[in-house]
């Protein structure tokens, strides 16, 4: 009987090695998603301290570094926030007031124009589509719904408890926030205590490169959204469009989500254009979509994101798919970031523990900088040959041990 040589035995190690750390790593993503699904009442105020956590740390971090007290570039930094939030909200809230009471007074006729569009298209494809008139849904709900208000008096505790819960939500939101980026340093600090002396600098590189995609993202996703919101409501504005600014700020708002927002923005407009205007009009809003996500895809997000995990686009779809149906609008914001996240740690566990790759070779394996999505456009630029590649950021500089600088 032979006995196994020491490179049948190194290998039965790996694979070992390579089992109990799946194993470990789906029991510790059960458990997180466990956690989460019991406590996922505070889940809007732990995305929200997070995004304002993201946005406002390098802020408060370069006043630091410039002589400002922590506390007091917090404190500056949520005025001027507060500041911004207002004027904005003076200077659009009034249009779409008046926008909201126009949609009101027309939204039957809107309705009922739709309808009979969508059973004229049926009709050319020999489909009897036979949808009610405004009027006729009006009355059947109202039929479905005898003792409504009653019952609804009977809920009175319990929505205002929910309302009271949501207020609270959002209110602890920036408070967590605020001490986070009080103490942000500090709980670095405490944190990085309780790593070995010898996985400490790798703990760091990591906690740095999470930090740099996950929160680069957050951050640019808010200035995308606001970009592609700005760019909608100016080309519907443009063509003339009825209830452009409701329109742009609900694409806005939606392109937090990947792959949503120029998509019910040009899908409303289209709607909105055939309803109310001509289909000269609707060609014209599906146009501005088009244009607005293709800019977006070129020009804005390879500038903005300029940090980005590969993830397959199909991946991104089912995590969209999955965290929406566990925690609904919430999930979907955080999907993205959780993958990449996700996809880092266990991308560095298994190229430097497993392939015994550097941590510069895991790191370039896993997150690109400053490539454009791929689309169908730029495929076909591509062909052609007029496709203008970006090119990567500068590399950083090496420590004499051969670790990447901070940045």
């Amino acid at each position: 009987m032979s006995v196994p040589g020491p490179d049948t035995v190194g290998g039965f190690r790996k694979v070992g090695i390579i089992v109990w750390s799946l194993l470990g790593t789906l029991l510790l993503l059960g458990a997180i998603g466990w956690v989460l699904v019991r406590f996922a009442f505070l889940l809007p105020a732990i995305v929200l301290a997070l995004v304002v956590t993201f946005v406002l740390n390098p802020v408060v971090t370069r006043l630091q570094e410039r002589g400002v007290a922590r506390w007091m570039g917090s404190c500056l930094s949520y005025l001027v926030l507060a500041g911004l939030l207002t004027l904005i909200g003076f200077l659009v809230l009034p249009s779409i007031a008046d926008q909201g009471r126009q949609l009101a007074d027309d939204f039957p006729s809107i309705y009922d124009e739709l309808v009979v569009d969508i059973e004229n298209l049926a009709d050319r494809f020999g489909i009897d589509a036979d949808l009610p008139s405004y009027e006729e849904l009006r009355d059947r709900i109202e039929e479905q719904q005898d003792g409504f208000f009653e019952d609804q008096l009977g809920r009175i505790t319990e929505i205002t408890l929910g309302v009271i819960e949501t207020l609270l939500l959002v209110i602890i939101g920036p408070v967590i926030a605020f001490y986070l980026l009080l103490d942000l340093p500090s709980v670095r600090r405490a944190f990085m205590a309780l790593v070995p002396d010898r996985q400490r600098a790798e703990v760091a590189y990591v906690g740095r490169e999470l930090g740099r995609v996950v929160g680069g993202f957050l951050r640019g996703q808010v200035l995308v959204a606001l970009i592609v919101g700005v760019m909608t409501s100016v080309g519907f504005l443009i063509i003339d469009l009825p209830f452009w600014l409701l329109i742009g700020l609900i694409a806005g708002f939606l392109n937090i989500i990947p792959f949503v927002g120029p998509w019910v923005g040009g899908a409303l407009g289209v709607g909105v254009a055939l309803a109310t205007r001509d289909p000269q009009t609707a060609v014209w809003a599906g146009l501005v979509a088009l244009i607005v996500q293709q800019i977006d895809n070129h020009f804005v997000s390879p500038t903005v994101l300029r940090v980005t995990v590969r993830i397959h686009p199909g991946v991104i779809i089912l995590g969209l798919i999955a965290g929406g149906s566990l925690f609904g609008f919430w999930g979907l914001v955080l999907a993205v970031p959780v993958m990449a996240a996700t996809k880092i740690l266990t991308g560095h566990y298994w190229r430097t523990r497993v392939l015994g790759q550097t941590w510069e070779e895991a790191s370039e394996a896993l997150i690109r900088e400053g490539e454009a999505p791929e689309t169908l456009l730029s495929r076909a630029l591509r062909r052609t040959g007029e496709h203008r590649v970006i090119p990567p950021e500068p590399e950083e500089e090496e420590q004499p041990d051969g670790r990447p600088g901070e940045s």
